[in-house]
This record gives structure tokens, sequence and C-alpha cells, in this order.
């Protein structure tokens, strides 16, 4: 008995609590039939279930993101061009022979730029022989053909009645075509290609792309964003109207602002799965955002084009400042694609965000 007071009693003289002892005495009985000495901090630095990925990470690389921002820059630069034709003034045609030009010249990389990122041209072919409204790539097919049917009849329409097809029977005929009949049409279908590669990526398990139900209505305000400054960009050059270019800039400030509010709500609903494209951490791509996507390119141009709206003599209006404003805006478009599907891949990675955000759904 004395042996055993000894023992349990401290160098200090205190006598162990009874359940202390009990412990020690199973971790020594632990060690000595396991052989094995607990290494805690170790143990924490190794792989657990939670360092393996749940999903499998998305395979778009460099051609999605510029597919979705040239897919962008037509739809929105037709919408644009048929609302200035079915409701613009005479000298606001200039914006509707822009518009449409600069829609189908946007539009021509679209279809190399999926191929691509497909791997075989045949699955592009494969897509087109069913026609399913359950699959997004398949809508996404099927709309990218519809609007590249109307863009490019209401483009031919256009450049018939500007000459540029020559003064022959045929071209006469196509001048004669009612365009603004297909503008509405076609803005629909142009609608549906600016959004649906919103929804295309909020169909998918990626926990940053399907947490919010705001992700295509974000890409529809950034295409009109982005084609309102190319086309402000094209007409500054070329000295269209100060009239039609103050239009193109109040449009442009509220696009600016519709698509400033839709980011603010998607970054409110993700929440914690909104880290990888705003944080600064590791697989994280905030500084890519906060530089050049929401302050270069959204808050920065917003700010210039409102204080460019406080000119009163148009005549006057700084055309450099115009000219960086367009800039800043197109970039600003093509990194929130960049960032999306970057921050997408690292969202993917994290299995406890996963986990997390699959219980949050249910």
């Amino acid at each position: 008995m004395g042996d055993y007071i000894d023992h349990a009693t401290p160098s200090n003289g205190q006598p162990q609590p009874a359940r202390t002892i009990r412990k020690n005495l199973y971790e020594q009985l632990a060690l000595v039939t396991t052989g094995y000495q607990p290494e805690r901090e170790k143990e924490q630095q190794e792989i657990s279930y939670y360092d393996y990925p749940v999903l499998k990470a998305p395979v778009w690389s460099w051609e999605i993101v510029w597919y979705f921002f040239f897919g962008g820059l037509a739809a929105g630069c037709y919408v644009i061009a048929s609302i200035a034709s079915l409701f613009g003034s005479k000298e606001d045609q200039v914006v509707t022979r822009t518009g449409y030009y600069l829609s189908l010249l946007a539009l021509l990389p679209c279809p190399p730029l999926l191929i691509k990122d497909l791997g075989k041209p045949e699955r592009f072919l494969h897509m087109m022989r069913v026609f399913k409204v359950q699959s997004p790539m398949s809508m996404g097919v099927w709309g990218i053909l519809t609007f590249s049917f109307f863009s490019g009849i209401t483009t031919m329409i256009q450049a018939a009645r500007d000459g540029l097809l020559g003064k022959w029977w045929g071209a006469r005929w196509l001048a004669s075509w009612p365009q603004k009949l297909l503008a509405v049409p076609g803005s629909i279908a142009g609608v549906f290609l600016g959004g649906y590669t919103g929804v295309l990526l909020a169909a998918t398990s990626i926990p940053l792309w399907s947490r919010s139900k705001f992700m295509g209505a974000i890409f529809i305000a950034s295409a009109l964003s982005t084609s309102g400054a190319l086309i402000s960009l094209v007409l500054h050059l070329t000295q269209a109207p100060a009239r039609t270019l103050k239009k193109l800039e109040r449009l442009e400030v509220s696009n600016m602002l519709i698509e400033l509010t839709g980011i603010l709500i998607f970054l409110r609903q993700s929440r914690r799965v909104a880290r990888p494209l705003v944080g600064s951490g590791p697989e994280e791509h905030g500084r890519t955002f906060w530089r050049f996507m929401f302050g270069g390119g959204l808050v920065l141009p917003l700010a210039l084009q409102f204080l460019l709206l406080q000119t009163k003599n148009h005549k006057k209006s700084p055309g450099g400042v115009s000219l960086l404003i367009s800039g800043l805006i197109l970039m600003g478009g093509y990194f929130l694609r960049r960032t999306m599907i970057d921050a997408g891949h690292s969202s993917s990675k994290d299995a406890r965000t996963v986990l997390w955000n699959a219980r949050k759904k249910h």
C-alpha cells in the first residue's frame, strides 16, 4: 500500500485525483499492450477523410473562360443593338449598326472554343442530335445555334443596307427584309445565351456555383455592361453623336449597378462557399477578384462613369476617360468569368465546405 501511495503522490505533495490516476493507468496499459506512443501533433497533420476531395474537380480551363466572355459580348451587343433599333432615334441607328456587327464578330470564336473544350468535335454534333430541356449543355448548344441564326441573318441585312454586299439583286432583296421583326426573337435568344452560362455553372454540384441562385442574373448583367462598354469604345473612336454616347453611358451605369447588386447578393447568399472567390489564402483568388474584377473592373468604372455623366456639355466630355472606362469594364467582365471558374476549381477540393454546403441545402 505504501508503494501505491508514493506512486500516486506527485512531487508537490498533493495527491492526484482518482480519475487522473485511472487515466494514467489506462494509458500505461495501452502503451504496454500496443507498443504505440501517441504523438498528437504529428497525427493532426496526417491526411484524414476531409483531406480527400468529395467532388470531382471540373475540367474546364481557359477555353471555357473565353467562351463565356465572347458569348456574353455577342449576346449583349445584339440585345443593345435591337433596343436601339426598336426604340432609338434616327441618330441612334449607329448603335444598331455597330452592335450587330460586333455581335457577329464576338460570336465567331465561340463554336471553336466550345468544341476545343469538349475535346472531340463529334461531341458537339452528338449534342445536336437530341434536344434535352433537362440538360444545360444540350440547351446551351441549341441556344448558341439559335442565336447564331438570328445574329447572322440580322447582320447580313444590316450589311446589305449599308451597301457592303454591293448593289446586285440579292443584296437589294436582303435589305428589304424586316430587321426589326427579327430583333425581338433574336434578343430573346441573346438573353438566353448571356444567362445560360451562369445557369450552366449553377446546375453543377460545385459549392461556389450552386449555392446562390443569382449566378445567371450576374452573367446577364455582366454581358450587358461589357457589351455596352465595347459598343461605346468603338463609337468613341468613330466620333458618334454626343447624345447617343450619353445614352450609352447612362445604360452602362444602370447595367453596372445591377451587376454590383447581384454580386453582393451572390456573395451574401454564398457565405462560406464564397471564400475561394474572395479570400486571400492558399487556393483562394480574392486578390485577383478584388483588384481586377470588383474594384478595377466594376466599382472604379462605375464611379468614373457617374462623374462623367455630370458633365453638362456633351461635346466636352473627355474621350480618354470614356475609353478608359470601357477598357476597365471589359477587363472586369473577363475576370468575373475567370475568377469564377478558378475559384470553382478550388471550391470542389475543400471536402469540409462541400459537405457543409450539402447539409445546408437540405
